[in-house]
């Protein structure tokens, strides 16, 4: 099946450099959504360490030999993370959320880690695909979500990987939680309802930008 994405990303309103990164190619079926963590330098390094990597990776053989070599790569990815580490010093955090989608042919698979989220858009029904690797905290710092994992470093590499038939009228938006968090379901839901999908994209950036847009955001929507 043949897909095409659009998309944006934006720094948001209070934070001054963008940690998110993104990666598309309609041709290989391959888009992907990070969000970095560790410090601007850090996080930029961490999240685009992944996107650029990717750019440059050949996926080939069957459905389940792309998704070896993709959890391989990730792997290469997170030992390039830890040598980061090692170098910069151990009290050093270094991270990014994960959410990559490939679709070859009639399926699908996401692999992720973190709160990074793929939702979809099939029989006029909104699901997220994937579950998020987080949990909502109330302490002394306030109320939050944290993270249960991501590819860190120092840390242990912690991926999902969700295999799911495609439909050919399916909708997918990969977004940062700088989107989902300041944006309400039914106006994902509205723009991934939008034909072209160019124009689900505008209403996506319009709204979350009439927001307090107090985070990175970025999203890609997928469609025919």
């Amino acid at each position: 099946m043949s897909f095409k994405s659009f998309y944006f990303t934006h720094p948001g309103h209070v934070r001054k450099v963008n940690e998110d990164a993104f990666y598309t190619c309609d041709e290989k079926g391959l888009w992907i959504v990070c969000d970095g963590m560790g410090g601007h330098d850090e996080g930029n390094f961490a999240s685009h360490l992944v996107t650029d990597i990717f750019e440059e990776f050949e996926l080939k053989g069957s459905f389940e030999d792309r998704i070896v070599l993709m959890c391989k790569q990730l792997k290469i990815i997170h030992t390039l993370l830890q040598n980061r580490v090692d170098k910069l010093g151990n009290d050093v955090q270094i991270g990014t959320t994960l959410m990559l989608l490939h679709i070859y042919e009639n399926k699908g698979v996401c692999i992720h880690s973190g709160d990074t989220r793929c939702y979809n858009l099939r029989n006029n029904i909104l699901s997220t695909v994937t579950k998020d690797h987080a949990i909502e905290i109330d302490d002394f710092y306030g109320y939050r979500r944290v993270l249960t994992s991501a590819l860190s470093a120092p840390g242990d590499l912690k991926i999902e990987v969700t295999r799911f038939i495609v439909h050919p009228e399916d909708v997918y938006l990969l977004c940062s939680d700088g989107l989902y968090d300041n944006v309400a379901n039914q106006t994902i839901k509205s723009s991934m309802e939008k034909e072209p999908l160019n124009l689900g994209i505008d209403i996506l950036k319009f709204n979350v930008l009439s927001s307090v847009a107090d985070d990175n955001i970025t999203a890609v929507l997928i469609g025919k």
